[in-house]
C-alpha cells in the first residue's frame, strides 16, 4: 500500500508541471537558464518523523525513500537519489563532474566534510583560457568541448563516504537507475526547455544524437532510453571507483575530450590516478545560538556563508523592519564576496588567513563600515597583517547554475547534505559511455592576473581544483543536536540563497515550509539581484531609497531542507523553482 502511495504522489507531481521558462538572451541562460517565482507550486513540503529526503526530482526522491525504508544510511540513499538524478536531469549534476558532502554520523556526533572536487589537468596551463592577443576567451567558447574538461570525481568521493558510513552493499545501489536506462524515463517539461537553449549540445555528435539536437530536441512525456549510461552505472555496480579510473571508460573519456575537433583537452590516464576525494574538517561558527557548518576550500560557500552571518551577528535584526534587515545582508554579502574574490582557492596551492577572516573581532569590524541608510561605495577586502605586503589580484569569475543538491536524514539520525555539479547546464557538451561531462574548469579565473601584474588567487594550475561556491550546509542548536541540513544551486549565489535562508529562519521567523516562496536576494559586489515577481516589488522600492541599484531577474535556486522541530519531525522542503521533491516516514 506504501508503494502505491508513494508511485501516486510521484506521477501527479511529475504530470503537473509547474515550470515557466523565462526568455533570455545567450547571457542570461548562462547564469539562469530555469524559471522564477512566477510558477509556485505548494504541494512541495512533507513531514515526518523517521527519515526524510529531498532531491531535485521526484523520481530520485522516491529511489532514496526505498533506500531509507529498507534501513539503508543516508549515503546509501544518496548514491542511489544521484544516479536517478544522473539519468532524468542530466544538465546539472552525474557521475561526469564532483562534488561536496558534509556527514552527519549520530552514532560519533561527529560531521565531517568530503572534497570531491575536479582537479585542473597535469597538462594544464594558467594562460589556457587566453586567446592568441591575451584575452580571455568568451564563455561558451570555453566551455565547448574538451578543454575544461577535469577527470571526473563524483563515484571516487561517493564510494569513500559509503566504505565510511554505508549499510547496504555498493552494488545495490543502483538498480533504480539501471532500469530508468534500459527501460526508459519520461522527459520533463524543464529538461525539454534547457536543451533548447544549449547550443553546444550540437558539438558533440553523441550529445546532438542523444538529446536529439537536430530534430527539435527532446519532447515532454517522451520516453528516453540511455543503453550506455545502463552499461557503464553496471561495471560501477560491479568494479566501484576503479571502473572510472581503469578501463575502457576513462580511455572512451579522454579520447572524446581530446580528439575534439575545435576545442580539445589535455586529459590523461594520470590524471584520473590523481583523483583523490578527501576527508576535511567542517568550517564552522556560531549565529546567535545555532552553530552553522559548511565546506572549506576548495569551497568558497563555507567560509563566505559565515563571514555574512557573522557581520550580520553585530546587528539585531530580530528588531528591524524587513527592507532594513534586507540592506544590512546586501552591505554584508559585498563585504563578503569581496574577501570571497580576493582571497579564497585551492589551499593546497593558496595560503590564505581563513582563521582571521572568521574571527568575531574581524567581522565585527567588517559590520562597522555599514550604513544603515546609505549603501557602501567602494568596497575593499580586508587586510589581515601577514599578507599587507603581498598584493594579489581579485577575480570575480561566477560559477553557473547548473548543479543539484541533495538533503537526507536516515532512521538512525545521520544525515547527508550533498551539492554536486557539472558546472555549465548540459556541462561542456560532451558524452561518453551515456554521461556528460563537465566543465569544472572555467570555475577558475580566466585570467591568471589583474591589470596591475598581480596573481589572482584562483588562476589555472595543473593538479588545482577550481574555486567553487558550493554550500552544502548543517546547522546544530544549542544542544548539539542537528536542527537544519540545507544547501542548493545557483552558481556564484548559492552562497546568498543558503545565508538568506538562515537569516528568514532564524531571525525573521519566517515559517520553514514558506521559506522559498521568499524572493531570492544577493549583491556580489556590483548591482543587487532581485528575483522577479510581485513579491520583491515593495522591497525594490524601499532598497532604492538606501542607494541600491537594482537588477531584476530570474534567481532559480533549488534550495533542499530538511527542518527539524523540538517535537523530533522532519520537515522537507524541496524549492518551488524546480521539479523537486520531498518524502519521508
Amino acid at each position: 500500500m506504501f508503494y502505491y502511495t508513494i508511485v501516486n504522489i510521484i506521477l501527479t507531481i511529475i504530470m503537473f508541471q509547474w515550470v515557466v521558462v523565462a526568455e533570455d538572451n545567450i547571457d542570461e541562460y548562462k547564469a539562469a537558464p530555469e524559471s522564477s517565482l512566477e510558477s509556485i507550486n505548494n504541494n512541495k513540503n512533507h513531514v515526518s518523523s523517521k527519515f526524510m529526503a529531498v532531491t531535485a526530482d521526484p523520481r530520485a526522491t522516491l529511489s532514496a525513500v526505498k533506500i531509507l525504508e529498507s534501513g539503508g544510511s543516508a549515503i546509501d540513499a544518496a548514491i542511489s537519489a544521484q544516479m536517478v538524478l544522473n539519468l532524468v536531469e542530466p544538465q546539472s549534476s552525474g557521475i561526469g563532474g564532483g562534488a561536496f558532502i558534509m556527514y552527519y554520523d549520530n552514532k560519533t556526533k561527529n560531521l565531517s566534510a568530503w572534497d570531491g572536487r575536479e582537479k585542473a589537468p597535469l597538462n594544464f596551463s594558467e594562460k589556457i583560457f587566453l586567446n592568441q592577443n591575451g584575452k580571455r576567451k568568451g564563455f561558451v567558447e570555453a566551455v565547448s568541448g574538451g578543454l575544461a574538461v577535469g577527470a571526473p570525481s563524483l563515484i571516487s568521493l561517493l564510494e569513500k563516504v559509503h566504505k565510511k558510513y554505508g549499510v547496504i552493499e555498493w552494488n545495490l545501489l543502483f538498480d533504480d537507475a539501471i532500469k530508468y536506462s534500459f527501460d526508459g524515463f519520461i522527459v520533463g517539461k524543464r529538461l525539454e526547455s534547457l536543451i533548447k537553449r544549449a547550443p553546444h549540445l550540437k558539438n558533440s555528435i553523441t550529445a546532438k544524437d542523444y538529446f536529439k539536437i537536430g530534430d527539435g530536441g527532446l519532447k515532454e512525456g517522451e520516453l528516453k532510453k540511455n543503453i550506455a549510461f545502463g552499461q557503464t552505472l553496471q561495471k560501477i555496480k560491479n568494479a566501484g571507483s576503479r571502473a572510472l579510473i581503469d578501463g575502457l571508460v576513462p580511455e572512451s573519456i579522454i579520447k572524446v575530450v581530446n580528439n575534439h575537433s575545435s576545442n580539445p583537452g589535455n586529459l590523461t590516464l594520470e590524471d584520473f590516478k590523481n583523483i583523490n576525494p578527501e576527508i576535511q574538517n567542517p568550517v564552522c561558527s556560531f549565529y546567535r545560538h545555532w552553530k552553522i557548518c559548511g565546506m572549506g576550500p576548495p569551497s568558497s560557500g563555507g567560509i563566505t556563508v559565515l563571514q555574512i552571518l557573522g557581520i550580520l551577528n553585530n546587528f539585531d535584526l530580530k528588531k528591524m523592519d524587513e527592507e532594513l534587515v534586507w540592506h544590512l545582508f546586501l552591505e554584508a554579502t559585498k563585504l563578503a564576496y569581496s574577501d570571497r574574490n580576493y582571497y579564497i582557492a585551492d589551499i593546497d596551492f593558496i595560503d590564505f588567513p581563513m582563521k582571521d577572516m572568521l574571527s568575531n573581532s574581524y567581522l565585527k569590524d567588517r559590520s562597522k563600515l555599514i550604513k544603515f541608510n546609505d549603501v557602501l561605495k567602494s568596497i575593499e577586502p580586508g587586510e589581515f597583517e601577514k599578507y599587507k605586503t603581498s598584493k594579489r589580484g581579485s577575480d570575480s569569475i561566477s560559477e553557473r547554475s547548473s548543479t543539484t543538491h541533495i538533503s537526507i536524514i536516515d532512521m538512525q539520525g545521520n544525515a547527508i547534505s550533498m551539492t554536486s555539479s557539472i558546472e555549465f547546464m548540459f556541462g561542456s557538451g560532451l558524452m561518453s559511455s551515456g554521461f556528460l561531462l563537465n566543465n569544472q574548469m572555467t570555475d577558475f579565473s580566466f585570467y591568471p592576473k589583474d591589470e596591475a601584474g598581480n596573481l589572482i588567487a584562483n588562476r589555472p594550475q595543473a593538479g588545482k581544483k577550481p574555486r567553487s561556491s558550493m554550500s552544502p550546509t548543517v546547522v546544530f542548536d544549542p544542544e548539539g543536536n542537528i536542527k537544519m541540513i540545507l544547501g542548493s544551486p545557483g552558481g556564484s549565489r548559492i552562497i546568498c540563497y543558503v545565508a538568506a535562508s538562515l537569516i528568514r529562519i532564524i531571525d525573521m521567523n519566517i515559517d520553514p515550509m514558506a521559506v522559498t516562496k521568499e524572493p531570492n536576494i544577493c549583491n556580489r559586489g556590483g548591482k543587487t539581484t532581485l528575483e522577479i515577481g510581485e513579491i520583491g516589488d515593495s522591497l525594490e522600492a524601499a532598497l532604492k531609497l538606501k542607494g541600491h541599484e537594482i537588477q531584476r531577474k530570474n534567481m532559480t535556486s533549488g534550495l533542499h531542507i530538511i527542518y527539524k522541530d523540538d517535537s523530533g519531525s522532519f520537515y522537507g522542503i524541496a524549492d518551488q523553482r524546480r521539479e523537486g521533491a520531498a518524502y519521508g516516514l
